[in-house]
């Protein structure tokens, strides 16, 4: 399996091509965006390992960095990236009024 999520999505949310990464083939992407107030977020997205790694920073300061496997699928909601992960997590990539990330459980009916 892999990551299934929408091009168009991705460069709608972080406003620029991707940069692919490793051999032709290998399907891994950093999408990265910056603001004007020196914040900056990092997707890095394995598709076919199923995992991603997100870093927010401040003037090239590292706030947050996680790594996150068993990723499902990524898609934008309004003015978000849902990252939904196996075993009913899901995180939440926001850029307004600036960049975060939040954690969510997920219920499930």
């Amino acid at each position: 399996m892999f990551i299934k999520f929408d091009d168009l999505d991705m460069l709608d949310f972080f406003e620029n091509e991707p940069i692919s990464i490793g051999d032709e083939g290998e399907a891994t992407f950093i999408y990265s965006i910056k603001d004007s107030r020196q914040f900056s977020m990092t997707l890095t997205v394995d598709t076919y390992k199923k995992d991603i790694g997100i870093s927010v920073s401040y003037n090239d300061n590292t706030i947050f960095a996680g790594h996150f496997d068993n990723v499902l699928e990524i898609k934008k909601s309004e003015d978000v990236l849902l990252v939904e992960i196996e075993n009913n997590k899901r995180l939440v990539l926001k850029k307004y009024p600036c960049f975060g990330v939040f954690i969510e459980n997920v219920k499930k009916d």
